[in-house]
């Protein structure tokens, strides 16, 4: 399985993201707190599905999320 994009929206810490790796390597870094554990829950929940969902998967103060990913011809979105 290859990861051709993600797309995370109001998920956990997270705001936006979008990544779209070019490569068999991607490099999540920033500081403390910016949200890459999010990215990789994020990644964790879709390929897993529901019940790896986090208690509270939506940013505090926002009513919904999206995580979107794209694998080839399949597109699962929760």
């Amino acid at each position: 399985m290859k990861i051709l994009q993600l797309i995370v929206e109001n998920f956990k810490k997270l705001t936006a993201v979008e990544i779209t790796p070019d490569g068999n390597m991607v490099i999540i870094s920033g500081k403390n707190e910016a949200g890459k554990s999010s990215v990789l829950d994020s990644l964790e929940a879709v390929l897993r599905g529901a019940r790896h969902f986090p208690k509270r998967p939506i940013k505090e103060g926002e009513i919904s999320g999206k995580i979107e990913t794209h694998l080839g011809e399949t597109v699962p979105e929760y």
